[in-house]
């Protein structure tokens, strides 16, 4: 594909690669609408390094997973990139989560309010209940005068009718269960879980839940947390609407750091599958907060409750039985041919000159580690960082969670949801 233009401009990103020596990068195309003068209809292009990814095959696994269990998926694949006839390496091209993402997945409701999750003024996103002054309950609980938001709203920033953060507000009461009476009883009641259906596409989540916890993917809604995205569509027929009557959908984002790689001294394939934040300690101490874990309501309080926790057993049952076993992610490599390995290796063996040397784009990594940890699917350190091989994490991943799945089973018998998998994306509920 040949595509020129002279009205474009790349700045850095990603807060790992803002300073190393291979960077990530934002494109911005600076086109205007006509469908030609895009990139597979894109405008906004994301070059990741996958600096901290030897196997450079991370991300790709992790989206293809993701679209194949029913999320909504940004679009994934590679592009070998060269500034001024200097070859700068092979990087992933991650579909941007803007306007034109929306209009895809979303169709006529593709005007909402997307809230990017981040670390800011009010710390990480956890979703956690926050009240004001005066017992105020309203969006301005989540939004900071000066500084980084927390929550960036993404869309509508200039809209006075849709800026306000209520529909988050929203959103944070229901799912911290305000209002509801019984302790933490109420979280395993109808009542709570018809109050998040009512405003969220739970099983969408779910099953975001279910792949997250097996490739390992921490530095999102799980130990972080940030590096995720909630879109308020609004419902089907009342796309105007959305503030008063919001209808959220959990969107991810991000996934270098997962199917092993850990900079904590944290096991992360062995992650309870229900308490996810019981394996972030080691996380929080590196962080100078010894003692404490992750908080993460949205995925601690929807497995409080029956319903919703047999729905996430049986689509994560599911996919220990399809798509993660090992032998599928090692089709999907395919070190003997056919698979990722093809696509990539050539590419990034152009980074270096020899076998051993450093890279001359930058690459953390030599062409002898990436052929060991990709192709031979070895062990690397590098620092603090352990890697494991990605067929070897998946095995000792699958292994852990069956295990644990096998006790759960004495009370959340295999079908007990009445679901069936795999799942497609929802459509959206119709207003009311």
């Amino acid at each position: 594909m040949l595509y020129a233009t002279t009205t474009f401009s790349m700045v850095n990103s990603g807060n790992r690669t803002l300073r190393v020596p291979k960077r990530s990068w934002k494109i911005d195309l600076a086109v205007q609408d006509a469908e030609n003068d895009r990139i597979v209809g894109m405008s906004h292009l994301d070059l990741k390094a996958m600096y901290n990814d030897p196997s450079q095959m991370r991300e790709a696994l992790a989206w293809r997973l993701f679209r194949r269990a029913g999320v909504p998926a940004s679009r994934h694949t590679y592009a070998k990139l060269a500034i001024n006839n200097h070859y700068q390496g092979l990087f992933s091209v991650i579909e941007e989560v803007d306007r034109r993402y929306l209009k895809a997945r979303f169709g006529d409701n593709d005007r909402g309010n997307l809230y990017k999750a981040a670390c800011g003024g009010l710390g990480c996103a956890t979703l956690e209940h926050r009240v004001g002054l005066n017992g105020d309950d309203s969006g301005r609980q989540y939004r900071v005068a000066k500084g980084e938001q927390t929550y960036v709203l993404k869309t509508n920033e200039d809209v006075q009718s849709a800026n306000t953060y209520d529909d988050l507000a929203q959103l944070v009461r229901v799912v911290n269960g305000v209002g509801l009476s019984g302790g933490n009883g109420r979280y395993d009641t109808d009542a709570y879980r018809e109050s998040v259906e009512q405003i969220m596409n739970t099983r969408c989540f779910l099953r975001w839940a279910g792949v997250n916890v097996l490739i390992g993917s921490w530095d999102n809604y799980f130990a972080t947390p940030s590096n995720f995205l909630l879109y308020n569509s609004g419902r089907s027929g009342g796309d105007r609407d959305f503030v008063e009557s919001p209808y959220f959908t959990f969107l991810p984002w991000d996934y270098d750091n997962s199917f092993g790689i850990d900079y904590f001294g944290t096991q992360w394939q062995y992650t309870d599958i229900v308490d996810w934040p019981s394996n972030t300690r080691n996380y929080y101490r590196n962080n100078n907060r010894p003692g404490e874990t992750s908080r993460i309501p949205l995925v601690q309080n929807m497995l409080r409750n029956r319903d919703f926790l047999r729905y996430y057993l049986d689509h994560l049952e599911h996919l220990l039985d399809t798509d993660f076993s090992p032998d599928a992610i090692g089709a999907q490599i395919g070190p003997d041919g056919g698979g990722l390995w093809d696509r990539i290796h050539q590419a990034a063996y152009l980074e270096s000159d020899t076998p051993q040397g450093p890279p001359f784009t930058g690459r953390q990594f030599s062409n002898d580690e990436v052929y060991l940890n990709a192709c031979k699917q070895n062990e690397l350190r590098r620092g603090d960082c352990r890697i494991e091989g990605i067929y070897h994490y998946v095995r000792m991943r699958s292994d852990r969670a069956r295990e644990q799945l096998a006790d759960l089973r004495r009370s959340h018998p295999r079908g007990a949801s009445g679901a069936s998998f795999p799942g497609t994306v929802e459509k959206l509920p119709e207003r009311v």
